[in-house]
């Protein structure tokens, strides 16, 4: 019997022992599904009802200087247009209410202007014959719904910067077909660099613009953070996780309107 009484201790104890190695090696994910973990490993992801902390404090800055340190690299998202040719009006934004949109796919449009525009704008604002000028502001999301109606359940994660892909197109073009720009390394609640889209000739109908591979650093952050440095897939950047929002600030000039200020894409 004591025989037995210590091979069953010994043998708990390795249980036990065993056990408790597996937990400290493989980080649990208390974000659900929100992100799509492809390693081995699994890293948590902080967030809302996690327990968690998110790297850098949650919540947004709604001020026109880069929450992320080192103020904004390319102007200043509010400064006003430029009167190249005695325009009187300022550029357009679509940022009341802005575009709202949960983390995708490569590839896949997340917000069309000919399908995902609010109600309070017209889609003649897209109308041009020759100029047709665009830069982005990305910003945090705090729960709410996206611009689809879909909702945003997380308090939103503090990323410092993204990429953000923005295609051109007539109405005669198919959807994720035109011409396509990167919008790289921007900061948050920071203007991109501008870049000016050529005009198809003979246009005589709006324009439409639609934003598709938005990436963010806020994983690489969070990885290095837990010591894991330069996950393939998600450094420099990743793609916004599905579960997670972001908001977007587009503002564009054309014909009719002031030039957008600020540094231009090469």
């Amino acid at each position: 019997m004591k025989q037995l009484n210590f091979t069953f201790i010994l043998a708990l104890s390795v249980l036990l022992i065993s056990c408790n190695d597996s937990s400290t090696s493989q980080p649990v994910n208390t974000r659900g599904n929100s992100s799509p973990f492809t390693n081995n490993f699994q890293p948590s992801t902080p967030g809302s009802g996690s327990g968690g902390t998110p790297i850098g404090g949650g919540g947004s800055n709604s001020g026109g200087g880069s929450s992320s340190g080192g103020g904004c690299s390319y102007g200043s998202a509010n400064a006003s247009g430029v009167a190249d040719n005695g325009q009187v009006q300022e550029y357009y934004k679509i940022n009341n209410p802005h575009v709202v949109a949960h983390g995708a796919g490569e590839g896949q449009v997340v917000w069309s202007s000919d399908t995902d525009l609010p109600a309070q704008y017209n889609q003649n604002i897209f109308y041009t014959n020759s100029r047709f000028n665009v830069r982005v502001i990305p910003k945090i999301q705090d729960m709410g719904t996206d611009t689809r109606g879909v909702a945003c359940n997380y308090t939103g994660l503090p990323f410092e910067k993204m990429q953000i892909g923005v295609l051109i197109r007539t109405s005669s073009m198919p959807s994720g077909t035109g011409e396509y720009h990167l919008f790289e390394n921007v900061k948050r609640d920071c203007p991109s660099k501008v870049k000016e889209f050529q005009v198809p000739q003979n246009t005589n109908e709006p324009l439409i613009v639609e934003v598709l591979n938005v990436q963010w650093d806020y994983g690489c952050l969070y990885y290095k953070s837990q010591g894991y440095e330069n996950v393939a897939g998600f450094c420099p950047y990743g793609n916004v996780w599905p579960n997670d929002c972001y908001k977007l600030e587009i503002q564009f000039a054309t014909d009719s309107t002031k030039d957008l200020p600020g540094t231009r894409v090469n």
